[in-house]
């Protein structure tokens, strides 16, 4: 049996409005193999804006932005990206269009996939929208499945009980606020595993971290098998 290790990144970038440049170091130091950004800028020539961000951070865009509200996919060069989907989730009149990026990814011969979401900020929709992202997440099937995003919502609320029993919520016994950065209080963004082994988990509290954006990263090292 072969074990890969990954280090994964969940970050709302906060429309890069706050420190472009510290969002990039902070990438680059953390050295993720996959990372789920919120809020990348989703207007004029945004998909060239990504790939070149994600380049300042040493890391490859796969998917994602002005399609799916500004929810994205970065990469590491060692991992291989296998296929990418993109998807808009049904809309709420009124509030901002969210959608889902989904990808099949393989490290070292060991394939898995890799959601990244942004949940709004409706109750009621982030309910109807993670019932859209279970089915679609069981049409790619992978047997190991990495998630990553801002919920806008704590654990003890209804979304993300139903996410941590589908998933293994990577910072379950870690209570530290992500947002907002001026005075956390809210443990928002998360990292949530199936088939996979969470050895470490932590939220980023850097003074990069508290110049670039609205939100903490979070981060997390799982193992995954062959």
């Amino acid at each position: 049996m072969t074990a890969v290790r990954l280090r994964v990144v969940s970050y709302n970038v906060h429309g890069l409005r706050d420190d472009g440049a510290a969002v990039a170091r902070v990438l680059r130091e953390l050295d993720p193999d996959v990372a789920f950004i919120q809020e990348l800028p989703r207007y004029v020539l945004w998909r060239g804006r990504a790939a070149s961000f994600a380049r300042r951070a040493d890391l490859l865009y796969a998917a994602g932005g002005g399609t799916t509200g500004g929810t994205a996919l970065f990469t590491a060069v060692r991992v291989d990206l296998r296929e990418v989907q993109e998807h808009r989730l049904r809309r709420t009149p009124g509030l901002t269009r969210r959608g889902v990026v989904l990808a099949r990814l393989e490290k070292d011969g060991v394939s898995f996939g890799a959601g990244s979401l942004h949940l709004g900020l409706d109750a009621g929709e982030r309910a109807r929208h993670l019932t859209d992202i279970t089915g679609l997440v069981n049409r790619l099937g992978a047997a190991s499945m990495l998630l990553g995003g801002d919920v806008n919502e704590g654990p003890a609320a209804p979304t993300w009980t139903r996410l941590a029993s589908q998933y293994v919520d990577a910072g379950a016994d870690d209570a530290t606020p992500t947002f907002p950065v001026a005075n956390p209080q809210h443990r928002i963004d998360g990292l949530f595993v199936r088939g996979a082994s969470v050895t470490s988990y932590r939220v980023v509290d850097t003074p990069d971290a508290r110049a670039a954006s609205d939100h903490f990263p979070v981060v997390a090292d799982v193992t995954l098998w062959d």
